[in-house]
């Protein structure tokens, strides 16, 4: 097991993650993440399945915390985990339908309070050839990079730490950043915590229910668009993002169809001696897409200008040293002030699964991301990309009107901006060109 020093205290987002569901009129908006495992194969029996992960749970220590107490007594408790009470089984109705009302039902349940807060149920009935492996825990003690971590601990080929597609590699090695990159840093960030408003509405006020909805898309796709405008492929997924709700604000939520879409971008940073601890290690970032119906190629240049600080080592070096060194009680203020009715917005995730999954010989041919969506928040998206497949988890505030169009939205968005990479036409060099003209204001 990692040792006790390569923790951190709990942070603020942590508590943040756990406190903000109690104020969740419904269960749809607790702080609940994870995924489903789609697996080709025989069905296994639970006890196999049981004495399989508890073989495995000595290298991963957020599977054996439980986060205890607030504020400055807020702490890591140890917590053996039973995996007769972790692991489970539920047979489900036939279809992918069937299957998708299991996760979402399980996504609801309560986590108990001496517990570690993860589980992993095998689901089985929904498929005549296989089954699926759904696990979920609490994001207050896993982010989406501890999810990768332990799903490669679990089902993966045993690679070292630094392998992990959840580790960071471009933080600098200078022990402490420059002032004056400190000083950019912080005007990016002051800049972007401004209110907008955008989904305050006294006459549609928002809920705690929630859709889940999933949609797919080749990874191709993203490569595609991202090779042919000089792009990151997150850069891609976000551009489909913001397509797709300005589209669809057009006609259902007009405040937010000309104004730049403030989106919570999460920023992983995670060393290779933190792999598997509990807590979140990563930095909410917000960026102002683009506002209103531009064309793609236009939407795309934008997107990548208002994203490019977030790609900066010495940016990343900067958070890393706001995460660790910064006292407890201004990073409680930073969130306390980012999460604010007026400032809390969406937020977009996207993680990479870079090495075969397995369950012995059954093989996991597709993996679904499981998305929260605080109280407050509108909706939140995740995208997980794993065997030349993208997989999104939209979770959607059910008092947004026609939101659940969004999910086919970005697709199409994603699908028309890869057929306008492929076109003959592209002049090189264009790309390059429209991505440095000024983009719009995020203020």
């Amino acid at each position: 097991m990692t040792e006790m020093h390569a923790f951190l205290a709990p942070s603020a987002a942590d508590l943040y993650l756990r406190d903000v569901e109690r104020r969740a009129e419904d269960p749809d908006a607790a702080s609940t993440i994870g995924a489903v495992l789609h697996v080709t194969g025989a069905v296994p029996e639970l006890p196999d399945l049981q004495e399989y992960v508890a073989a495995r749970l000595s290298r991963l220590p957020c599977m054996a915390h439980i986060l205890h107490g607030d504020g400055r007594q807020a702490q890591w408790v140890h917590a053996v985990p039973d995996t007769a009470h972790h692991v489970s089984a539920r047979r489900v109705g036939n279809g992918p339908e069937a299957l998708e009302a299991a996760v979402r039902d399980l996504a609801r349940e309560p986590w108990p309070k001496d517990a570690p807060a993860w589980r992993l149920v095998l689901l089985h009935g929904h498929l005549p050839d296989g089954f699926a492996l759904l696990y979920l825990t609490h994001h207050a003690v896993q982010d989406g990079g501890t999810i990768v971590a332990v799903l490669e601990a679990f089902f993966g080929p045993g690679v070292s730490a630094e392998r992990s597609a959840t580790v960071l590699r471009t933080i600098p090695a200078a022990p402490r950043p420059r002032l004056r990159q400190v000083l950019r840093s912080a005007a990016v960030l002051l800049r972007h915590v401004r209110k907008h408003h955008l989904w305050t509405s006294p006459s549609q006020p928002l809920s705690s229910r929630r859709r889940t909805l999933w949609v797919h898309a080749p990874a191709a796709w993203l490569r595609a668009a991202a090779r042919a405008s000089g792009t990151s492929t997150n850069d891609v997924y976000l551009t489909a993002l913001g397509h797709a709700i300005t589209e669809w604000a057009s006609a259902a939520w007009p405040r937010a169809a000309e104004a730049p879409i403030p989106v919570m971008i999460p920023v992983n940073l995670r060393t290779a001696d933190e792999l598997a601890v509990p807590g979140n290690r990563l930095f909410l970032t917000r960026v102002g897409l683009p506002a209103g119906l531009l064309p793609l190629a236009q939407r795309l240049a934008h997107t990548r200008t208002v994203t490019a600080t977030l790609k900066s080592p010495e940016h990343r070096a900067v958070l890393r040293a706001a995460l660790t060194r910064l006292p407890a009680w201004l990073l409680r203020r930073l969130v306390t002030l980012s999460t604010a009715p007026g400032r809390l917005t969406l937020a977009a995730s996207y993680l990479v699964m870079r090495h075969r999954l397995h369950y012995g010989d059954a093989v996991v041919n597709r993996i679904d991301p499981v998305m929260c969506c605080p109280p407050g928040a509108p909706l939140a998206v995740v995208m997980l990309v794993y065997a030349g497949e993208a997989s999104v988890c939209f979770r959607i505030d059910e008092a947004l009107p026609g939101a659940e169009s969004l999910p086919a939205r970005w697709r199409q968005a994603l699908e028309d901006l890869t057929a306008a990479g492929d076109r003959p036409t592209t002049r090189p060099g264009a790309a390059t060109a429209a991505a440095a003209a000024p983009g719009p204001s995020t203020k």
